[in-house]
């Protein structure tokens, strides 16, 4: 079964290069409805130091047109590779911190319920097993996503943003992925 995952693994047959013809195309800025940031979560240690949920929580990047929304997400690493006992890692002056969720939130929105914009608001959780198959949960986190940032899942004004949490390890392991 084809699934839309970024991941080499589960798809050999990507193929990301254009034609010549579509080059010139491929230049122009198609600008999205919002800009979008990209955050990650650092995991809190386990050696019984409570750190604040908005410490831990980093901005990596923002992105507002659909060009720059593929720079990033080519370097982000797929669900499935989760699944494969990959690790988001990000390293800093002081070692290597281990990340345990990605989220994507509409540009001055922090991913924390104290935001304004989210202090009113609910969500969705979908915890995902691994025996759902990595190809199933990529094409979940994808077409979630896309569906978000191309602001196609309605009412796309009140939705604020994503979330991407690695439970398959750590001190809170559920041995699933969650998407929020």
């Amino acid at each position: 079964m084809a699934y839309l995952s970024f991941n080499e693994n589960l798809n050999p047959n990507l193929k990301f290069t254009t034609e010549d013809a579509d080059a010139e195309e491929i230049k122009k800025d198609l600008p999205l409805r919002y800009t979008w940031t990209i955050w990650e979560q650092i995991m809190q240690s386990s050696d019984g130091k409570t750190a604040q949920y908005s410490d831990a929580t980093h901005k990596v990047s923002s992105f507002g047109t659909v060009q720059d929304f593929w720079r990033h997400w080519n370097h982000l690493p797929q669900p499935s590779e989760l699944f494969e006992q990959k690790r988001m890692v990000r390293e800093q002056p002081d070692g290597l911190h281990i990340i345990d969720a990605l989220m994507i939130f509409r540009d001055g929105v922090r991913p924390e319920w104290e935001d304004k914009l989210n202090s009113a608001g609910g969500h969705f959780q979908y915890q995902l097993k691994p025996n759902i198959g990595g190809g199933q949960v990529d094409e979940y986190w994808n077409n979630l996503v896309l569906g978000l940032i191309g602001a196609a899942i309605e009412p796309a004004n009140m939705i604020t943003g994503i979330r991407l949490v690695d439970k398959l390890s750590g001190p809170r392991a559920a041995n699933a992925i969650r998407l929020e």
